[in-house]
Parts: C-alpha cells; sequence; structure tokens
C-alpha cells in the first residue's frame, strides 16, 4: 500500500533528527523518535549479529539502546549520511522502511587515532502512535565496514 505524503514526510524527519542526535550526542532527544519498547539488531554481511568483546548489537529497549551508545561515543565522532527511504505501508498504523547508510567514525583527536567508514542498510518500521510515527524497530545490516589507523 502507498504511504502518505504527510507519514513519509513525519518518518523521513524522524530519520533525519536519528542521524543528527547521534552525531551530536543528544541521547535524551531519542525518545521524540523512538517508542520506548523499539528493538535493535545489528548484522554484518554473513547475517550473524555484530559484537564488540562481548557485547552483542541487540537491544529490547531504547533506554538500553541509547546507554550503550551514549558511553561508546563518548571519544567519537560520527556522521551518519541516509539516503532516500523505500517505504512501503503495511496497516493503517504501519510502515516498513528501508535506507542506505554510510557512516564515518573517528576518534575526537585532531591528529591520531583512529578512523572507521561503512555501510549499509536500515530495516525499519514505524507505528503510528495517536497523529505521529514512531520507530519500533531497527535492524542494520551492515555491508562493510574498514578502520584505519591514522
Amino acid at each position: 500500500m502507498a504511504v502518505s505524503p504527510e507519514a513519509a514526510a513525519i518518518i523521513q524527519r524522524k530519520k533525519a533528527q536519528y542521524c543528527r542526535f547521534a552525531d551530536s550526542n543528544q541521547w535524551d532527544r531519542f525518545d521524540s523518535i523512538m517508542l520506548p519498547n523499539a528493538t535493535f539488531l545489528f548484522h554484518n554481511p554473513d547475517g550473524s549479529v555484530i559484537t564488540k568483546g562481548d557485547i552483542e548489537y541487540s537491544w529490547s529497549s531504547t533506554k538500553d539502546w541509547v546507554a550503550f551508545f551514549e558511553n561508546e561515543f563518548k571519544t567519537m565522532q560520527t556522521i551518519h549520511i541516509v539516503g532516500p527511504a523505500e517505504m512501503e505501508q503495511i496497516a493503517p498504523d504501519e510502515i516498513k522502511s528501508i535506507w542506505a547508510v554510510t557512516y564515518h567514525a573517528g576518534t575526537k583527536e585532531h591528529e591520531g587515532g583512529v578512523h572507521g567508514t561503512g555501510g549499509g542498510h536500515y530495516h525499519e518500521t514505524w507505528k503510528k502512535v495517536g497523529d505521529d510515527w514512531f520507530m519500533e524497530s531497527l535492524r542494520m545490516e551492515r555491508l562493510y565496514w574498514k578502520v584505519l589507523s591514522v
């Protein structure tokens, strides 16, 4: 089913905010984008769940997802760039979207450190609550991730 221009505009604006809030460390603002019980899952190209040490990139609440990335990004600077979304209305209160993403991350110091570039696709479900739309689930399928020492 086609997505109304109004719903598409709300979701596109909130996805832009998602990128800006993450890149500018405005972690307290994600509750305006995501449902409290939103789920998050990040996959490698082979389909396995991304891990860092013994931590799986899988969360069952916005609070837990925010807590992890707020801590991770304390010493990092990021920029997320998303392309136009493919959107499909599944039900009157549900829209599925897929966004291409390129992201850069590096240590905050001006010299030395590390820099990484990655890309993939966000697969999301958005739910209508009243007259607004909120992210209910996010699955990131990473296509590549390269880290360089600088």
